[in-house]
């Protein structure tokens, strides 16, 4: 992952550091719509196992290609390096985008919690569900054409690698007090999962309108690759603490793919 990041950050940085003008900069923000297997997932209630997540980011899943992932958003950078054929014109760019769960995700496990704090008295319980970032450096060609002064056309592509990120996922029961011969002489257990990050290969295509030379409205696809959900966990009761080792040898069957559908809008100068 190292090299991959060293390599796009210094073919980024060449893309400004030879380059002549004229020279655009351009920042952006869209609603980004997950697509692919990251946003399947129906929830529904389970008696597998306490405080079940029905999210693959979070639990053991045997077939491991559900994501549960809902609409986010995306906030974007580049930099275009205009070239001789009119219109026409290179580019370097980061987006970053962020997806949590589905509602129907977070309404089924908050009712779950409700139920089980229900029937353990005054005990309590915790769940932070994962999100996932995608942090894509693509280098492209675009094109710009500009019927008047108030409007004109864009559209562009680009490839390069993709870096997805998952926060860490955390279960917490609280006891009101130690029921020896339930939960033994402990009060609190804790299940903690940290996740790896996962390098691909992403790509764009879009298109839209530009205003003014200035302002710009679109549509983005992105396909950001396919990679295994892995990463390492911890459980602890009380002061005791077990190392559930590596989840990849019990979880993360197959590749999660990942495409976002991103409706954007942007400024350039």
């Amino acid at each position: 992952m190292k090299k991959f990041t060293i390599v796009a950050f210094l073919m980024f940085l060449s893309v400004i550091a030879f380059a002549q003008k004229p020279v655009r900069f351009g920042v952006y923000l869209g609603g980004a719509s997950p697509l692919g297997n990251v946003a399947d997932g129906e929830a529904k209630k389970t008696t597998l196992m306490p405080l079940g997540d029905y999210s693959q980011w979070a639990m053991l899943n045997e077939e491991g290609s559900e994501g549960y992932a809902g609409v986010g958003a995306d906030l974007g950078f580049d930099v275009t390096v205009a070239l001789p054929v009119e219109g026409l014109g290179v580019f370097g760019g980061i987006d970053f985008f962020l997806n949590s769960n589905k509602q129907v995700l977070r309404d089924c496990i908050d009712e779950e919690i409700k139920e089980w704090e229900k029937i353990s008295g005054n005990s309590k319980a915790k769940m932070n569900l994962p999100e996932m970032m995608n942090i894509p450096i693509l280098f492209g060609v675009n094109y710009i054409h500009n019927f008047n002064n108030v409007i004109g056309i864009w559209g562009e592509a680009g490839i390069g690698p993709n870096f997805r990120l998952i926060s860490k996922y955390e279960q917490k029961l609280e006891y009101s007090a130690a029921q020896p011969g339930v939960h033994g002489d402990f009060t609190e257990e804790t299940t903690t999962l940290k996740y790896k990050t996962a390098t691909t290969l992403g790509f764009k295509i879009g298109g839209g309108a530009i205003l003014w030379d200035k302002m710009s409205i679109g549509l983005d696809f992105y396909a950001l690759g396919s990679a295994k959900i892995e990463g390492s966990g911890t459980y602890k009761q009380g002061d005791n603490e077990v190392d559930l080792g590596d989840m990849k040898n019990f979880n993360g069957k197959k590749d999660i793919s990942t495409s976002e559908l991103v409706v954007r809008v942007g400024y350039h100068f």
